[in-house]
């Protein structure tokens, strides 16, 4: 699989102002940089190592630009999902599941 280069903006010297996951650029003590995910709960980010966090980028910026498909497995659900939207098309109840980004 070949890499894709995606736009990230990077944050540096600032720490996040809403809770949720980000990916972050590690320095480590042996000097070697990498990326990881962490989670970040408003006030600390829930890491388990000593490496610096040089800057973070919202995840959701990230996944804005990728269009991954869906695991197969999964489609049939989805296409149920979709026939039920289409057959209650702005009906809802208490049940229903809303995302708003």
């Amino acid at each position: 699989m070949s890499k894709v280069k995606i736009k990230t903006i990077w944050f540096e010297g600032t720490e996040p102002s809403e809770v949720g996951v980000y990916l972050v650029a590690l320095r480590h003590i042996s000097g070697f940089g990498s990326y990881d995910y962490l989670y970040w709960d408003g006030k600390s980010w829930l890491n388990q190592t000593t490496s610096d966090i040089v800057g973070w980028s919202p995840v959701s910026d990230i996944l804005a630009q990728l269009d991954a498909g869906w695991p197969t497995g999964d489609l049939e659900t989805d296409l149920e999902f979709e026939e039920y939207r289409k057959q209650h098309s702005g009906k809802f109840s208490d049940d229903d599941f809303i995302e708003i980004d």
